[in-house]
């Protein structure tokens, strides 16, 4: 694992693992569609569990990626928060400005990509959950 804790992110680093991940991600999101016959007969939760799948690989990913060989986007993150409005349910990631525009919009990316792994996890466990009881 490289400590860049002290130092700013490497851009070129960044910018390889976002295309790595969005191309695992599509790539999942096409074999899982081809796996479950999604392109003979359509049906919505196959759909949506290939979308799941893709999302999360991505996400993953690229998360995962930034904070193994990237950790110092990591130092920006202040917390995180699940808000429950109605019937809505956010997950809210509160963040540190960097001074620098560049950075900033990869901290952005790195908090939306960690929110979206966790929310990823949400409809799989449903369609689990309606797979085996319902």
């Amino acid at each position: 694992m490289t400590d860049n804790s002290n130092q700013g992110p490497d851009f070129r680093r960044l910018r390889l693992i976002q295309i790595a991940a969005l191309i695992v991600g599509a790539g999942v999101l096409i074999l899982s569609l081809w796996l479950m016959g999604q392109f003979r007969k359509p049906e919505v939760a196959p759909i949506v569990m290939a979308f799941a799948f893709a999302s999360i690989s991505f996400s993953g990913l690229f998360y995962f990626g930034a904070l193994l060989l990237e950790g110092s986007l990591q130092k920006y993150i202040l917390s995180d928060d699940t808000v429950i409005k109605g019937d809505n349910v956010e997950m809210v990631t509160r963040t540190a400005k960097s001074g620098d525009p560049e950075i900033d919009k990869w901290i952005g990316t790195y908090a939306f990509t960690r929110n979206l792994f966790g929310m990823s996890l949400v409809p799989i466990l449903i369609l689990i959950g309606l797979y085996f009881f319902a």
